[in-house]
């Protein structure tokens, strides 16, 4: 266990790097919004096509820790031809490599980390909390440091910490349950839930509005008066510091009665968030709302992955656990579509105004998958003797 804390803390570490900054770097290097919104399309692309066959692949076939290993060299190797690449094209390439293979390295951990803990499974936050240790350590790093105008440090920090994680991953325990029967009923059985539909449809359109806050907050707040790019490297790790504190609680709520209301009220905070986002004027302001990036992703991601796991057979997580973050990714490239074109035509505020109305109509299909659960619970009731 203590292998996958330092693989999350390392991986994350990497993406704290750079994830903050993705947009503003392409920016740098000369593209409008219109032009990399196609780029940052291949991060949601990569995140619908690629866990899910990853997934599939370390279930049936390899199992997690080799397709770990071999995944984290890819990308680290990749994010340091990120930092070098000038033009359309060579930026494109490593761009694509790095999204296809560091896509799947989280999912995998995941799913291998509620394997592993097993009867424990509430505790995952405890273990998950060092990636988001990680993230906020590099991204208030990046945040007091001094960037070159090519923003090729962030790249060479995050190279860094793909190739200490790849050496982390050379300590991690085959966790998997590999299985050689198809897995396609059981997939095919989950997809006849609606429960289940709900759980993703939901998430799919929670994440369309995160997606935008994650692709387009960076060049929305350095329009805003005394909002250096620095900041909003710093922004981000104090979100991510508010949501490192709150996993230590989110763990006692999966196991009670607060669980089913976690990703509904976790989509109200979220619509609040976005609205309030739309109207800030300031970098004070900005920094006052990063606090909420406790409930909007902290809170609701560690029970999104809760309820996926919940539903999950043993010898098929890592692919039920592809799936989920595959509708994440659908949710992601809509938000990027419409973000790059709309933040160059009409500004960030409409953008985040559409994110609070994505938020509240995730909200209303969580309360639907609440009510239908709770139909099924009232229905097996009636039908079992007493």
């Amino acid at each position: 266990m203590n292998a996958l804390r330092l693989y999350y803390l390392t991986v994350y570490l990497a993406l704290g790097a750079v994830f903050p900054l993705v947009a503003l770097a392409l920016s740098a290097r000369g593209l409008r919004p219109s032009q990399y919104a196609w780029l940052l399309m291949l991060m949601p692309l990569s995140r619908l096509l690629s866990p899910p066959l990853w997934g599939a692949l370390a279930d049936k076939h390899f199992g997690p820790r080799k397709l770990v290993r071999i995944n984290t060299w890819v990308a680290g190797l990749a994010m340091l031809g990120l930092a070098f690449a000038r033009g359309l094209w060579p930026t494109a390439i490593c761009f694509a490599v790095w999204a296809f293979f560091s896509s799947s390295l989280v999912p995998l951990v995941e799913a291998g980390t509620y394997q592993m803990l097993g009867a424990r499974a509430a505790s995952f936050g405890y273990v998950r909390v060092f990636g988001s240790i990680g993230f906020a350590l590099s991204a208030l790093g990046v945040g007091f440091s001094k960037l070159d105008p090519g923003m090729v440090t962030p790249f060479v920090g995050a190279s860094l910490g793909y190739l200490a994680a790849g050496l982390v991953s050379r300590k991690l325990s085959e966790y998997a349950i590999i299985s050689r029967a198809s897995l396609r009923p059981a997939v095919l059985a989950l997809l006849r839930r609606r429960d289940v539909l709900l759980l993703w449809l939901g998430s799919m359109l929670y994440y369309a509005a995160h997606g935008i806050f994650d692709m387009y907050f960076g060049p929305f707040a350095r329009t805003l008066p005394g909002v250096r790019t620095e900041l909003v490297s710093m922004a981000w790790g104090l979100g991510v510091v508010a949501e490192v504190i709150v996993f230590f609680f989110v763990p006692r709520w999966l196991s009670g009665r607060l669980m089913r209301w976690l990703l509904p009220g976790s989509a109200l905070v979220a619509a609040l968030r976005w609205w309030l986002t739309a109207q800030v004027t300031s970098a004070s302001q900005v920094l006052m709302l990063q606090p909420l990036h406790a409930i909007t992703f902290g809170v609701w991601y560690l029970a999104f992955v809760h309820e996926n796991q919940a539903e999950a057979p043993a010898h098929m997580r890592a692919t039920v656990q592809g799936i989920a973050v595959a509708c994440l990714g659908m949710g992601t490239m809509s938000a990027i579509v419409v973000g790059g074109y709309g933040l160059e035509r009409f500004g960030g505020r409409p953008l985040f105004m559409m994110a609070s109305l994505a938020s509240l109509g995730s909200l209303m299909l969580y309360l639907v998958r609440i009510a239908v659960r709770s139909a099924a619970a009232q229905a097996r009731a009636v039908l079992e003797p007493p």
